[in-house]
């Protein structure tokens, strides 16, 4: 077990000192497998009174595209349902996946190869979270948006804040792969699009940033910083459609 987070090694050991002063609602964890020689990860989100309320699941494999993936993770989900009856199973989706992995794998011969010389719309996507702590997430969400080639920027903390530009099938595929991970609250909120590249994108890169306040936990971001970084890209304009109020209304 590696805990990779010191904010939530810290609440551990808080927990196991004084049982009764904190419970957390939910657990975020994520286990590596070595199975025919691919690597998947499950990402698991258990909720305070797992086994009688079931975990939310989600499965990854870098080798399968977005259907053979999507396929995975609703047979899996179809697998738990059927199955867990209020009783735990997380060993059980593990085995699962080591029984059926190679089927999804077999897939693979039959992806087409779609051309990329087609000329394509370009998006911009401004997605919100509840909140984002997690490493694995973190990770997740910048390597996708490498391997889509988007540009954009992460906000961990709470609220968490993510935009992601480029072709609109790049951006969908992304959208795609990273909402179907276990989530408290995720959504899209402004859907942007355009034909013009070197009149649209804002931004040269993806990358994480981070505004934190005087906050002991460091975790709650600074929203006029924010405002100040959406300004410096010219996208002022987005701040009222993500928080519903005019970025001048927001103490720092």
């Amino acid at each position: 077990m590696k805990i990779e987070d010191a904010i939530t090694f810290f609440e551990i050991r808080k927990f196991l000192e004084d049982a009764n002063s904190f419970i957390p609602s939910e657990l975020d964890l994520t286990i590596n497998l070595d199975i025919d020689s691919l690597k998947f990860q499950l990402y698991i989100n258990l909720p305070q009174n797992y086994p009688e309320v079931p975990p939310v699941i989600f499965v990854r494999n870098e080798k399968l595209n977005r259907q053979q993936n999507g396929k995975l993770n609703k047979d899996i989900k179809e697998f738990l349902e059927h199955s867990s009856n209020q009783e735990p199973c997380i060993f059980s989706a593990i085995c699962w996946l080591q029984d059926n992995a190679s089927k999804y794998v077999d897939l693979l011969s039959e992806v087409k190869e779609i051309n990329e010389n087609i000329e394509e719309s370009l998006s911009r996507l401004w997605i919100y979270s509840h909140h984002i702590y997690s490493k694995t997430k973190r990770r997740e969400i910048i390597s996708q948006a490498q391997a889509f080639n988007l540009n954009g920027f992460c906000m961990p903390g709470k609220p968490g804040v993510i935009c992601v530009e480029g072709k609109t099938s790049n951006c969908n595929e992304w959208w795609q792969s990273i909402r179907s991970m276990p989530w408290k609250r995720i959504f899209c909120k402004v859907t942007e699009e355009y034909n013009n590249e070197n009149d649209f994108l804002k931004f040269d890169k993806f990358e994480e940033v981070s505004f934190q306040t005087n906050s002991m936990r460091c975790n709650h971001m600074d929203i006029g910083e924010l405002s100040k970084y959406l300004e410096k890209h010219r996208c002022s304009y987005i701040f009222k459609d993500l928080f519903g109020v005019e970025a001048k209304h927001v103490s720092t």
